[in-house]
């Protein structure tokens, strides 16, 4: 085996629990090279690295990318989703998204500014997308999530839980607005907050060795 850690053995195993699954399938998946000097030292600081908690990077990735998009299958109802990490390292360093002025108000075209996505389903094409937040002095980031077509959201979670999550749920599509501010009680959020509840009451048939505890509670709490 290759001299991965046992978070990076994690992310490996989830891609091969998705895509042996009988009732899953995947369309695609992907794992980028190892990149053995992705994570910096425990400083978590330099030029290159802005200056975050050394423990962000604990959950991070040496793999380029990592990704799977899949869905569920007979016998179980539809669930769709993806995930596709980018290791936290490199995110700091790409460009953040594009916010431009004629879809997104002054406010969300600041926050974007400083967005670098962590996390996105590039191989389906919604658009959506979780991104890190970066700003000076500030080393316990805040993490947003992107809706494509309802705007930022903040997220009530720390980067080490979101990464949590996301492995619990494979990128089920919606997820994260059970840590906004979304309000899935309303109409306008009706089919995201099925898509949620079909997800938990699938997932734990499928993945039965995962405890979805916490999101279940999570969505009782919301609506």
């Amino acid at each position: 085996m290759p001299n991965w850690t046992p978070w990076e053995q994690e992310w490996v195993r989830i891609q091969e629990e998705l895509r042996e699954h009988p009732g899953v399938q995947v369309f695609r998946d992907t794992r980028g090279p190892m990149n053995p000097d992705a994570v910096p030292s425990a400083s978590g600081s330099s030029e290159r690295h802005p200056p975050l908690d050394s423990s962000l990077y604990e959950r991070s990735v040496r793999f380029s990318e990592i990704g799977s998009q899949w869905k569920t299958v007979d016998p179980y109802p539809l669930v769709t989703g993806e995930f596709f990490l980018t290791p936290l390292p490199k995110a700091v360093r790409e460009i953040p998204p594009s916010f431009p002025p004629s879809l997104y108000p002054e406010e969300e075209q600041r926050i974007g500014a400083e967005l670098h996505i962590i996390d996105d389903a590039p191989y389906t094409g919604a658009g959506s997308f979780v991104g890190i937040r970066i700003q000076p002095e500030v080393t316990d980031p805040e993490i947003w999530f992107s809706d494509h077509t309802r705007g930022l959201w903040q997220m009530d979670l720390d980067y080490h839980t979101y990464v949590e999550y996301l492995r619990r749920t494979k990128g089920a599509f919606g997820w994260q607005h059970l840590y906004t501010r979304a309000p899935l009680n309303d109409w306008e959020f009706e089919r995201t907050a099925d898509r949620i509840a079909r997800m938990l009451d699938v997932l734990p048939q499928v993945f039965p060795d995962y405890d979805y505890t916490p999101l279940r509670q999570q969505l009782e709490v919301r609506l």
